[in-house]
């Protein structure tokens, strides 16, 4: 079993063939490489996309964008502990791992192993799909995609999502990712009560059919009405409607409240993910 590292566009050939057969497992990596082929999102030299091979054929894959700890695909555990020993020479030395259980716990515990550290559980996350919407009913106001105009308000939403939701995690510049979505022009979506904003939710673009929500935010004097309901319902119906055949997002698995929620707009389990974070013995 080897692991190649290759350049985004051989990567985009030859691993994402692989990934799409799993649109939805893997719809942040392929995100991750449409986003950057695309140049919505500019490459920093940093990057590594590694695949890995097995008597030629491709059997896992991860992308590491730094600061962020490489993300894995679903893979057998042999692969992800290959893949564990090919980026022990890393500089510098891993951080983190994300990815889908068990290939990130397989991961974890061989990194950890071999570089010295121990593996500590970080995230725990919920991969869900839908297919169908049943939007809440009896929430007052409507949604509407995000403008120029919204800007401001959504980076500082975006920063307090990222406060509340990662707290000590790696830098993000949320104002990047903002303008990158207002120039497709229906990414950005706003749930307005008598025309005020109250919360948010953002899509992906999609890939292999799948669109992906995320950035689900209400401010904390706003909360307990419904409004991310209605607004991640509305967003996930309009992709459907712009020719998804499934959306998917992502939840904490140790809140019951979430969970809930999304389960009551059609959203359904598919599989477990997260984080291992690496420490000093």
């Amino acid at each position: 079993m080897h692991c190649h590292v290759e350049d985004l566009a051989a990567f985009a050939a030859t691993a994402g063939a692989w990934l799409r057969r799993e649109p939805v497992l893997h719809n942040v990596l392929l995100t991750l490489v449409a986003d950057r082929l695309s140049g919505d999102v500019a490459l920093s030299g940093a990057e590594r996309f590694v695949r890995v091979v097995d008597g030629g054929v491709t059997v896992g894959a991860a992308v590491h964008t730094p600061p962020r700890g490489p993300l894995l695909a679903a893979m057998p555990p042999a692969a992800a502990r290959a893949l564990a020993e090919h980026l022990l020479g890393a500089a510098p030395p891993l951080a983190e791992v994300h990815g889908p259980v068990p290939a990130v716990e397989a991961f974890a515990e061989r990194y950890a192993e071999r570089a010295g550290l121990v593996a500590v559980p970080g995230t725990a996350q919920r991969i869900f799909q839908l297919d169908a919407v049943r939007p809440p009913v009896g929430v007052r106001g409507r949604a509407r995609p995000a403008t120029v105009a919204d800007r401001d308000l959504l980076v500082a939403w975006a920063g307090a999502f990222l406060a509340e939701t990662a707290p000590g995690g790696p830098a993000v510049d949320p104002a990047a990712q903002i303008d990158a979505r207002l120039q497709h022009g229906d990414l950005l979506w706003l749930w307005a009560d008598a025309g005020e904003p109250v919360a948010t939710a953002w899509l992906s673009r999609r890939v292999a059919g799948v669109a992906r929500v995320s950035g689900v935010y209400t401010p904390p004097a706003r909360r307990g009405r419904g409004y991310a309901s209605g607004c991640v319902a509305r967003a996930s119906r309009y992709a459907l409607d712009a020719g998804a055949t499934r959306c998917t997002l992502y939840t904490d698995r140790a809140d019951p409240i979430s969970n809930r929620i999304y389960q009551a707009l059609g959203y359904r389990p598919v599989a477990d993910v997260a984080q291992w974070r690496f420490a000093a013995r």
